[in-house]
Formats: C-alpha cells, structure tokens, sequence
C-alpha cells in the first residue's frame, strides 16, 4: 500500500498530537506551584480553626474516608495527625464558606439586594475551599467545590431548603479532596504505596 506525499505530513501529526490531547486534562483545581506540590509525601490537616460543627464533620470525613479502598487512600501522601510534631511536606486546610445570596423582590426597579449569611446556618449556601500549602502557610494548591447532592431527596412543600446540611457539606468535602486527587493525577504523581 502506498500512501500519498500529501496524506502523510497530516497522518504523522495526527499520530503524534493525539497522545498529547488525550493527557491535556485541565486541573480542577488551582495549581499554584507543582514543584512543590510534586515533593509532598507527608500531610496533615490542620483544624484549629474549625468551629465545633465543622470539626465533627471533617474528623467524621477523616475517619472514614481513611479506611481502605476509601477516598483518602488513593491520595499519593502519607497523612500525619499533628500538624506540629510530625513536620509534615504540607498543611491542608478546610474552609466552610457562605456564599451570598441574592434577593429578588417584585416591583422593586432598583435590581438584586445581596446579603451576607454565616456558613454555619444550615440554609446557607456553602463552598468548601482545600487549601495545601507548606508549613509556613505558602499555598501552592487550591480547590473549591459546592455539594453535588441534596440532603432532602424527596422535599415536600412544608419541608424548608436545605443548602448547608451536613449531607451537603460531607458532600462539598468528598469533592475537593476528589478534585486534589485527580489533579495529582494529572501531574503524573506516583501513587500510593
């Protein structure tokens, strides 16, 4: 068989071009330094400044999430309890935040009123942001996620909205750590051992 001058300069970069767009996974979240964040081996996440609620949740997170075959297993690092004691490479810390929400009243020609709410009221709508950075707090890897699922599966019209329960929040956590995991995918890391 012979192929055409013409067909074969457009073959070769096909052949060539389609491993490269195959790995061209975009992060999901905010690579900020993969040097470092390619050296970590050790982590702990750092909870001081976890209000009571949030901190149930997240040792609630880590001790299931911890057992085998669970999500926090198939990251590439080791985790250590003590942030202080244990020196780890990095510092991952969980962030509940609010996020604003807008009213919209009829008749009113002035447009949207935004109001601020706390993160801990269960009607909020929550973001939970992963932070991991080194020791001294330099960041070098972020990454957001909002709850994918609803607390209430089946709501009747008396139940009231949901937005910030704990299913919810549980499920905002899954998902930032999920999103950190397959960025180290991403990156080529090595996986656990």
């Amino acid at each position: 068989m012979r192929i055409d001058a013409k067909l074969a300069l457009p073959l070769c970069l096909i052949l060539v071009l389609l491993p490269i767009t195959a790995q061209g996974k975009k992060p999901e979240g905010e690579i900020l330094n993969q040097r470092a964040l390619s050296q970590v081996r050790t982590y702990c996440i750092d909870k001081s400044n976890l209000d009571a609620s949030d901190l149930y949740l997240v040792n609630g997170f880590l001790k299931t999430e911890s057992k085998p075959k669970h999500l926090l297993t198939k990251l590439p690092w080791k985790r250590v309890e003590d942030c202080r004691d244990d020196r780890p490479d990095a510092i991952a810390t969980v962030e509940f935040v609010s996020l604003n929400s807008a009213e919209i009243r009829l008749g009113e020609v002035t447009g949207p009123r935004a109001s601020v709410t706390d993160a801990r009221d269960p009607e909020t709508r929550i973001k939970v942001v992963l932070t991991v950075g080194d020791p001294s707090q330099k960041p070098f890897y972020q990454a957001q996620g909002i709850p994918l699922t609803s607390e209430l599966d089946n709501p009747t019209p008396n139940d009231p909205p949901v937005h910030g329960g704990l299913v919810e929040r549980q499920d905002a956590v899954y998902h930032v750590f999920w999103s950190l995991i397959n960025d180290l995918q991403v990156l080529h890391l090595p996986a656990p051992k």
